[in-house]
């Protein structure tokens, strides 16, 4: 013990010694004369060799970093070449005027077209550093000793070898072709096309509710349920109205707000009784604790009352010198903020989206228009009037996330308890840039961001949009209005440089014109004109007009409701518009205008009409676009209990507005959905329970005669296709369907999900799944006998009479459907060797002694026995 304290002592003092020793070094040794510094080259193309046609990386570096290189900061090497001559001479010649690495390197790929032997060249030219700024050294500020330092000129060459057999290269695995969990294995890289996540109402896009790449469900299965509080009918007859249901938290106490979906994993916090229902109680906690429960099943991973209520998920993506990856997700609580009245600094408390551990506070976050970096990093941009509103003094900034984890404050820990807030805008530590932006002083105001794209431009408005006077706000404007550009992307100018002004003139009959949104893809932003519910469209290349206003739509649209209200939703090149009340979705061409489709006032499968029960349509609304797919949910402002019958959620085809699935529901207006990974999620109001609805898991089975079968007699084959998907154990499910929930068809899921989970009748003409039937028979001949279809028990048969003898496997595969991943099973049986025939014996021919002395013997003794007769008769006589 004493030994090991000994060495655990001389340790300790070792580090410390080390640890000193470097901290009391300085960044650089003060120097006259100025140093000239050799550097050495290096080039490496991989692989090599390679085949023609296939890419090649090739990587540049020197053995030397430049003193007091840092991400934060812009001293770099300049000015790296890279010459590339193929086999028939031709050269190529690549330039870079900055070396963003921070360790000198430089990668650079390109595909060869020859066979041969290419010849690389890589030359760095010398500098002189030229920068005299003090430099950090573990968050200390050093002097800088290294201006006009000399770092010497260095060159290197290679030979890349180009044959014409490709190199082997592992192909990505195929997608999934049967049921699937997280966490997706590393290798499976193509898999991101079918995973995603929803990261909450307060990150950019989810307030529109578009997010084009999530991955939502094309089917209404259920994959599991579960009480969010009490819900359905009360029951007894002491209320007014008879049959009354429990609320569901239209509108203004929602009771599922803002679902979030990270790595497979679902966060919502639970309700509390009658807090934030008007009428109800207001002092302690509005919400009770926050859940993350697994996606799939519903199965409860961690709960916690110190957990708040969440705003967004955080996924950082880091790619630095030292760490490449993803960080672990951080779910966000946003706190301050303003929703009328000037904008306010708000704070983020952060937590671990594993455990629900407290990580860390973030104050003094600005106010402004938020935009997803390339990493995922949270960038918000600001238009901050540093003067007053008689002489304005604007300029326009970016605040970006991810500075926080880059190693600026003091320090060891990269996360403290507290980030200092930052308000000193000359020298801006978490900001990318706080550009001066004096054209802006002169133009009316308020000045607001309408849109923002990451590195391109982002649309502005100056002034007020038009609206008629209301009895609400006791206010109307009337007065053009302008927007105007400006540009982001350092590529093509200034950062701040305004791109192109355009005032525009309020529509004619006192409208009230509200901004829509923009699409970058198409060049197109969108307003709508509520009075009349038409859209028109403007280009976001120079702010003119270029469609609408669009035709008429139903009158109801006038009346709009929930997250959609007065806007359309903007993806795929479209200009979706379902206002609510109307039951209408219109599908509009962004680029023309044009009227592409439409649902809701059609027929069978294309239709939102309830007749009397609301009466007139459907009012629905959409709540989440992704994956080429609009899910939209029935829902009011404030539905009446009991809830009309009838309600639906929707996914329908973004494409064509061909209707994919549908199930009953009924969602509040303030609720949300949430879609990834091919789920969806929502609190049904009929229940009050939440719901998650996906392509769930499937079992088969099969069974054959266990006794040998006599040849040319029929077997039947038998066996079932069952819902194994998390809801069917729950204890409900568990005691009404003792032997498993059958699967069925696409076309029977709304009622069959009604009648397995809603306490709906047992459809009449309900139809199961397809089960394709095969054998490998004694022959070692495999092929398919039949095809079949499960009743409503999820039972088939089948009979079928072999051709052979022997042993015969059997295969029972249903190939899955929207609702279910596939399933296989399968058995054996044996068919006997059929009896050999009896055949007829062949009389032997006859002999000479057969055919002479038998019948000659047979005479004799005739006679003799006549003879002997004759003889008794005459002795009598004597």
């Amino acid at each position: 013990m004493r030994n090991n304290r000994i060495a655990i002592a001389t340790t300790v003092f070792l580090i410390l010694t080390m640890a000193f020793s470097i901290v009391l070094l300085p960044v650089a040794n003060a120097h006259t004369p100025k140093w000239e510094i050799p550097t050495y080259a290096y080039v490496q193309p991989t692989p090599n060799p390679v085949g023609v046609g296939q890419q090649v990386h090739v990587y540049m570096w020197l053995d030397k970093v430049i003193a007091g290189a840092d991400p934060t900061n812009n001293i770099r090497f300049h000015d790296y070449e890279l010459t590339i001559t193929a086999p028939d001479g031709t050269t190529e010649t690549q330039t870079w005027d900055i070396i963003w690495d921070s360790t000198s390197s430089q990668g650079y790929s390109f595909t060869p077209t020859q066979t041969g032997t290419y010849t690389l060249e890589f030359s760095f030219p010398g500098q002189i550093y030229t920068w005299d700024q003090p430099l950090s050294f573990m968050g200390m500020l050093m002097p800088n000793q290294n201006t006009n330092d000399t770092y010497l000129s260095s060159s290197a060459s290679a030979e890349l070898v180009v044959q014409d057999e490709p190199i082997f290269t592992i192909p990505n695995n195929p997608l999934p072709t049967e049921y699937w969990t997280r966490p997706i294995y590393g290798t499976n890289w193509n898999w991101y096309e079918i995973s995603s996540n929803w990261l909450g109402q307060s990150s950019p896009g989810y307030s529109d509710l578009v997010i084009e790449d999530a991955v939502g469900p094309l089917t209404g299965h259920i994959m599991w349920t579960k009480p969010n509080e009490m819900g359905g009918v009360v029951g007894g007859e002491h209320f007014i109205i008879a049959g009354d249901t429990y609320g569901e938290g239209s509108a203004y106490a929602t009771r599922f707000n803002n679902p979030i979906i990270i790595n497979g994993f679902l966060y919502y916090t639970e309700p509390i009784s009658l807090a934030g229902v008007p009428g109800g109680f207001t002092s302690g906690n509005i919400y009770g604790p926050t859940d993350c429960v697994d996606l799939r099943t519903g199965e409860l991973i961690w709960s916690r009352t110190d957990v708040p209520a969440l705003s967004f998920g955080y996924l950082y993506d880091v790619q630095d010198p030292n760490q490449h990856g993803v960080y672990p997700p951080i779910l966000i609580q946003s706190v301050g903020g303003s929703f009328f009245g000037p904008p306010v600094p708000t704070s983020w408390n952060a937590y671990n989206a594993y455990t629900g551990d407290f990580l860390f506070t973030i104050t003094d976050i600005p106010s402004g228009t938020a935009v997803d970096g390339p990493q995922g990093e949270r960038l918000i941009i600001s238009l901050v009037n540093y003067g007053t509103p008689s002489s304005p003094n604007y300029y326009l900034q970016q605040w970006n996330s991810s500075k926080l984890w880059q190693g600026q404050y003091s320090g060891p820990s990269t996360t403290p308890q507290v980030v200092p807030p930052y308000t000193n805008g000359t020298n801006p530590i978490l900001y990318d840039w706080n550009v001066s932006m004096p054209s802006l002083n002169t133009m009316a105001s308020p000045l607001a961001i309408r849109a923002a794209f990451y590195g391109d431009m982002m649309l502005c408005l100056s002034g007020y949009l038009p609206s008629a006077p209301s009895t609400v706000f006791g206010s109307s404007h009337t007065d053009p209005y302008m927007y105007f550009a400006v540009n982001l992307d350092e590529t093509e100018g200034s950062i701040g440089n305004v791109l192109w002004k355009k005032t525009i003139n309020p529509p004619s009959g006192n409208l009230t014109v509200t901004f829509t949104g923009a699409d970058p893809t198409t060049g197109v932003f969108v307003e709508y004109n509520a009075e009349t519910m038409q859209w028109v469209g403007y280009s976001l290349e120079d702010g003119e007009k270029i469609w609408g206003p669009t035709g008429d739509q139903t009158p109801l649209d006038f009346y709009y409701m929930g997250w959609s209200g007065m806007s359309g939703k903007l993806a795929y090149g479209n200009l979706y518009s379902c206002n609510g009340m109307g039951g209408i979705i219109y599908a509009y061409d962004l680029k023309t205008g044009n009227l592409l489709w439409t649902y809701g006032n059609g027929g069978e499968g294309n239709s939102t009409n309830s007749g009397f029960e609301v009466p007139g349509p459907y009012p629905t609304t959409i709540y989440a676009i992704g994956s080429g797919v609009i899910y939209t949910i029935t829902g009011e402002h404030t539905f009446e209990t009991p809830i009309f019958k009838g309600a639906l959620s929707r996914g329908i085809n973004a494409t064509d507005g061909t209707e994919i699935w549908t199930l009953s529901s009924a969602v509040a207006s303030s609720s949300l959905t949430a879609i990834a990974d091919g789920y969806a999620t929502w609190c049904n109001g009929y229940d009050n329970q939440i719901y998650v609805v996906g392509r769930g898991p499937s079992v088969t089975t099969v069974s054959a005669p266990d006794i040998a079968a006599a040849f040319g007699t029929p077997v039947v084959i038998k066996g079932t296709v069952m819902d194994i998907s998390s809801g069917t154990t729950q204890n409900e499910q568990a005691a009404r369907f003792p032997h498993g929930v059958p699967a069925m068809s696409d076309a029977s899921m709304k009622d069959w999900m009604g009648y397995v989970y809603q306490q709906q009748p047992l459809p009449a003409d309900v139809l199961g799944v397809s089960v394709t039937l095969s054998v490998l028979d004694s022959n070692n001949n495999y092929y398919d006998v039949g095809t079949v279809t499960t009743d409503a028990n999820g039972f088939f048969s089948y009979e079928w009479t072999p051709e052979i003898p022997g042993k015969f496997t059997v295969f029972a595969t249903f190939e899955g459907s929207n609702g279910y991943w596939p399933s296989q099973a399968e058995t054996a049986f044996t068919v006997m060797q059929a009896p050999e025939v009896t055949a007829e014996p062949t009389p032997m021919p006859a002999s000479a002694a057969d055919l002479y002395f038998l019948p000659m013997s047979i005479a004799t003794m005739v006679a003799i026995i006549a003879i002997g007769i004759v003889l008794i008769l005459m002795l009598r006589k004597s």
